[in-house]
This record gives C-alpha cells, sequence and structure tokens, in this order.
C-alpha cells in the first residue's frame, strides 16, 4: 500500500518553507510521494486577494519540478465550486493507498470549523507541524481534545520553523524589499517574468 502525502494551499506564492515541509514528511514518515494540490477557491480566504489560479499553478510546477517523488494536481483548481478538504481526500482516496494530510498549527486549532471534519480523519492520517506562535502546550491540549472528540490520532511533525508566510513575501514586495531569501530561485525567475505582484513597479 502506497504512503502518500497531501499538501493543499493557496501557495500564493509557494516558498522555501513549504518545500522544506514536504521533504521533512516524506522522510519523516516514509511516504512514497507528495502530491502538492493548489486551491481552486478555498471557501476560508474568500474574501481576500488571491492572484489566477494558473499563475498559482505554475508557481508550484516550478518550485518542485527538481524534487523526487513530488507531484502537482490541477483538481481543486479544474473543480467548480469551493474547494473542501474531505472533498478532495476523497478524490484522491484508493484501496491501495494511504493518505496523509499534511498541515500547519493553525489548522489543528481551528479544524472544527471546517467542513465535515470527521470525514477527513476517516480518509486520511492527519499530520501538524508547527508553526510561530502556537505553543506546544496548548497544541498538545487541543491534539488530545481532537483526538477525543474523532476518535483519531493526530501525528506532529517536528521541524525547524522558518517563520516564511506567503503574506510576509507579498508585503515585502509591495514595501520594494527583496524576497530572493524565501523563495526558490525559479519561482521569483517565474514571478519577475509575469509581473506577478506588480514585482517590478515595487522591487527598486
Amino acid at each position: 500500500m502506497k504512503k502518500i502525502g497531501i499538501v493543499g494551499g493557496t501557495f500564493n506564492p509557494i516558498h522555501l518553507a513549504h518545500l522544506y515541509i514536504a521533504y521533512e514528511a516524506k522522510n519523516q514518515l516514509n511516504l512514497d510521494k507528495i502530491i502538492f494540490i493548489p486551491a481552486g477557491s478555498p471557501p476560508h480566504k474568500k474574501d481576500k486577494n488571491i492572484i489566477e489560479a494558473s499563475l498559482r499553478y505554475k508557481m508550484v510546477y516550478e518550485a518542485i519540478k527538481n524534487y523526487e517523488d513530488f507531484e502537482l494536481s490541477n483538481y481543486e483548481i479544474e473543480k467548480k465550486g469551493y474547494s473542501y478538504t474531505f472533498e478532495t481526500l476523497r478524490k484522491f482516496k484508493s484501496k491501495d493507498n494511504e493518505l496523509y494530510f499534511i498541515t500547519g498549527a493553525d489548522c489543528l486549532m481551528d479544524i472544527e470549523k471546517w467542513k465535515n471534519p470527521e470525514e477527513i480523519f476517516k480518509l486520511s492520517k492527519f499530520v501538524v507541524f508547527n508553526r510561530a506562535g502556537y505553543s506546544k502546550k496548548n497544541l498538545t491540549i487541543q491534539k488530545a481534545k481532537i483526538e477525543k472528540k474523532f476518535n483519531t490520532d493526530i501525528t506532529f511533525l517536528d521541524i525547524i520553523d522558518l517563520e516564511i508566510s506567503s503574506s510576509m513575501i507579498r508585503k515585502r514586495i509591495s514595501e520594494g524589499k527583496r524576497v530572493d531569501f524565501f523563495l526558490s530561485k525559479e519561482v521569483l525567475d517565474f514571478i519577475k517574468e509575469k509581473n506577478i505582484y506588480d514585482y517590478f513597479n515595487n522591487i527598486k
């Protein structure tokens, strides 16, 4: 049975922390591959300014193309309507695989607000990585609470917190600051090529 990691996100843009998290998950959990799934229309970000899905998809492609066992899916982008995690997991789940849904500490804290969280736990192993701003004590309490409520086991992925976020990168671009420290060369070159985030009018 294949062990497949699922990494979803807006990827606006995809950055080095995303790649590091996926790499660590694959190695620590002995996964056969990681599938990156850019969100099409995420319900929790419907009021935010998100760039065109095709550009986000292409950035992910550029970011992962040189990594063995990293794959890209356009499922949520092609899907009509909002993208819900339980539907995505249902799409990729089969009798021949075991899914590992890899997400951040913020999602663990908010999981009860998601649509059909009980199905998420039935379809996948829930893997949480630490993020800045979340204490281990609070995460441990929340983990125990969710495990009891949904009769599940949650895995903590203990990794280095790189403290990089897509919103921080966009903000730095708007302020005219360099971002090459946080992005792969392939992604930065694509941002420059397409002048995404109005790059050339901002970066000096």
